[in-house]
């Protein structure tokens, strides 16, 4: 039930960051946006990170949507872009 309720919550986190923009030149890449305009936008990502989308716990499988994260590394910072079911749920950048 934890692990439920943990996914839950994960889920709901990945929907509030639905206001996340970039400004890429002039044009803005947003939560909701496809992986190929990720790639459009930003090019190849300097590192893709692959998270799981199933796990087990106590007898009982727990399944959380595909994700992954696009690290690119532009201009001396760096950008994480999380990707659920091959939108973008998230965009972090770091100086």
């Amino acid at each position: 039930m934890r692990r439920i309720l943990i996914a839950s919550l994960w889920l709901l986190a990945c929907t509030a960051s639905a206001s996340d923009t970039l400004r890429v030149g002039s044009r803005l890449l947003v939560a909701g946006d496809s992986a190929a305009q990720v790639r459009e936008l930003l090019g190849r990502p300097d590192r893709v990170t692959h998270h799981r989308s199933r796990r087990h716990g106590r007898g009982v499988a727990v399944l959380a949507p595909a994700s992954e994260s696009w690290l690119y590394r532009r201009d001396g910072s760096e950008i994480t872009v999380t990707l659920v079911d091959g939108e973008v749920a998230g965009i972090e950048q770091r100086p």
